[in-house]
């Protein structure tokens, strides 16, 4: 059921904020996930190069690694966002593939993909990449909105985004809808 919160799956709400708070420390990104009742759920916050050596088999020069936690530190994920083929792998705090978020075409356009290489929903954004609609076969299920976060906005590199889900859906499309929030940030406004 969409209101009800389970342990497994801190977003399982309807209506999901995320919040860019100022930076603590420069060129590290850092994102607060809230429900709409303003209750920290969960942080992603860019780490440092050498946790993405231990997850990945290869080096990633080109990449950035968020690690996802829940409000009282417990590892939800880690975000691999690789720069060259516009690909944001996922990967559960065992290591294992959750899913993929791909950019296609341009920047408007995202492709959900769970850890079966499936694809599980499709993200478009409109012109002024402030409204995103989040479909899959039977139709929409999310929209994505770019909030105004104030006048710090216009001094700083901070941003909001409303995430609401307009229909049911596992928590991995769940977990999929909101992590495209932060790729989509990450790939428009933030700095590489």
């Amino acid at each position: 059921m969409l209101h009800t919160h389970r342990v497994d799956d801190p977003f399982d709400f309807q209506a999901l904020r995320i919040r860019q708070p100022g930076k603590l420390l420069p060129n590290r990104a850092s994102y607060e996930i809230f429900n709409d009742q303003r209750q920290l759920l969960a942080t992603a916050t860019e780490t440092e190069a050498h946790h993405r050596l231990k997850l990945l088999s290869r080096p990633a020069p080109n990449a950035r690694v968020l690690a996802v936690t829940t409000a009282a530190s417990a590892p939800v994920l880690t975000m691999v966002k690789h720069h060259r083929e516009r690909i944001t792998d996922l990967h559960g705090p065992e290591g294992d593939l959750v899913g993929r978020i791909r950019a296609t075409h341009t920047t408007r356009h995202y492709t959900l993909i769970d850890g079966e290489d499936q694809t599980v929903g499709k993200v478009v954004g409109d012109l002024a990449l402030k409204r995103f609609s989040v479909t899959d076969a039977t139709g929409e299920f999310a929209r994505v909105r770019k909030t105004w976060a104030g006048p710090k906005e216009m001094l700083t590199p901070s941003d909001h985004y409303r995430v609401e889900f307009t229909s049911p859906v596992s928590a991995t499309v769940r977990l999929l809808t909101v992590m495209m929030t932060i790729v989509l940030d990450l790939t428009l406004y933030e700095p590489s």
